[in-house]
């Protein structure tokens, strides 16, 4: 998770962007907390628990966000084109789609390359899987403590924040070698 997150400050010096997959067998097992931590911990976050292909390719052209996806095993089970899209922007290379626009139906090419991590309940479809970091996560037995995150206490990891992405600023060229 913590290098995921350098991954996501860096993204500009790389060629290849592995989705980090939150995933879990069941419900109630820290994916949409852990989503929420990422939000705080990368640059320009996006959170979404549904987005419609266009948003994905208009959004990531316009700001170039860090996108993270929450319930994607209902949004993947239900839009093969958002499946195909996240399957072709795990390389630089192929991270765009073509798209008519406007009057004149003229083609524009749009990027869909930024870093993305989906949580969701189940199992990537197997050309998603291909292309993540698995991250299983479980439900907390009842003999585990665990700390509840504050959520008004997020904005203390802003300086957390600010030294990845100064580290990632400092070494970008080195990483695009």
């Amino acid at each position: 998770l913590p290098l995921w997150v350098l991954h996501a400050h860096a993204h500009a010096a790389a060629v290849v962007s592995p989705i980090l997959a939150l995933s879990s067998p069941q419900k109630r097992s820290g994916k949409t907390t852990t989503l929420s931590l990422l939000g705080a911990l990368t640059p320009r976050p996006l959170t979404a628990a549904s987005i419609s292909p266009a948003a994905v390719f208009r959004t990531v052209e316009r700001y170039v966000p860090t996108l993270l996806l929450d319930e994607a095993d209902a949004v993947f089970s239900v839009n093969d084109e958002l499946r195909c899209l996240f399957n072709a922007s795990h390389s630089r290379a192929a991270a765009v789609v073509v798209r008519v626009v406007g009057e004149q139906l003229e083609p524009r090419v749009f990027s869909t390359w930024c870093p993305k991590a989906v949580a969701l309940i189940g199992d990537l479809p197997g050309t998603l899987e291909d292309r993540a970091i698995l991250l299983p996560m479980r439900r907390r037995r009842r003999d585990e403590a665990v700390t509840r995150l504050r959520w008004d206490r997020l904005g203390e990891l802003e300086p957390v924040r600010r030294r990845a992405w100064r580290w990632a600023q400092d070494h970008l060229e080195a990483l695009r070698v």
